[in-house]
């Protein structure tokens, strides 16, 4: 049996750490107590370890055939860029899998930085500002929107879609402030998306939402 010597407790595992201190636990290893139950989540593990090997093929390939076909450009690059950019965003999906809001705005900033940055090397022609990051934040709320009915969320959960919402509304203010874009539609439809959310929000959730910040407040 093990014992920690320094919370003076026993443990009846074959663990070598203390579950209360995490400190070292002296003694012999005795079986564990419980049963181990069987992992029945699929092996994930297997098809992300396929997807990298495609992954990596795909470039080498597109590498040859951009080095032996003659090309005004390397195109592969791009190729190559792109799987980046997939991987870059299947990586947020996974480490914020269990935190939908967090997992949604983690997205389109990683989204949004990658549109920039493949602009900003193809050129600088504004498409991203333009076009990509209104219509990413555009589609966040909607899909938002979706999540929290299906869900039928708390009514804690309603005040971090109202920042996010909001969040997604000024972006594009700045943008069109600034004088960042060349096409104003898309960051105008973004624009009155937010405010529409934010309104139903506070339409239809305002009296348990204010009953919440009192609780919380302790007003």
């Amino acid at each position: 049996m093990r014992y920690c010597e320094k919370c003076r407790v026993t443990v009846r595992d074959s663990r070598e750490d203390c579950p209360l201190c995490q400190g070292p636990l002296s003694g012999e290893p005795e079986p564990c107590v419980f049963p181990r139950l069987p992992d029945d989540h699929p092996p994930y593990h297997l098809l992300i370890r396929g997807m990298v090997f495609l992954s990596i093929a795909a470039v080498v390939i597109c590498f040859a055939i951009n080095a032996i076909v003659p090309s005004s450009s390397w195109w592969a690059l791009f190729v190559a860029a792109g799987i980046a950019c997939m991987w870059v965003c299947l990586w947020s999906v996974i480490r914020q899998r269990n935190n939908i809001p967090k997992n949604i705005l983690w997205l389109v900033f990683w989204l949004s930085l990658l549109a920039v940055l493949w602009d900003v090397f193809t050129g600088w022609h504004r498409w991203s500002l333009n076009y990509v990051v209104p219509s990413l934040c555009v589609f966040a709320m909607a899909g938002m929107a979706v999540i929290a009915r299906v869900l039928h969320l708390r009514v804690e959960d309603f005040f971090i879609y109202l920042i996010i919402d909001g969040l997604f509304g000024v972006i594009p203010i700045l943008f069109l402030l600034f004088r960042w874009v060349t096409v104003v539609y898309p960051s105008v439809v973004c624009v009155a998306c937010s405010l529409l959310s934010l309104a139903a929000i506070l339409s239809f959730e305002g009296e348990r939402m204010r009953a919440e910040w009192k609780k919380r407040m302790h007003l």
